[in-house]
């Protein structure tokens, strides 16, 4: 009993540490590592949404449907 306690604590620590990659982009890499685009105005198409920022403010866009 007390190795599933072990492997519970140990489960949660991993799953900590994969939570940092669902953050939001803050460049341009990262933006396009999340399989957005920057984009210098509003995001282009009506089913693109912003979902992070790229170097200086410029939104991060990528599809999302509905």
């Amino acid at each position: 009993m007390k190795i599933l306690a072990l492997f519970f604590a140990v489960f949660l620590l991993m799953l900590q540490g994969t939570l940092g990659f669902m953050r939001a982009p803050n460049n341009d890499v990262q933006c396009k590592q999340a399989g957005g685009t920057c984009s210098t105005d509003l995001c282009p198409l009506p089913n693109m949404r912003p979902f992070g920022r790229c170097q200086r403010g410029v939104p991060c866009c990528r599809v999302f449907y509905d």
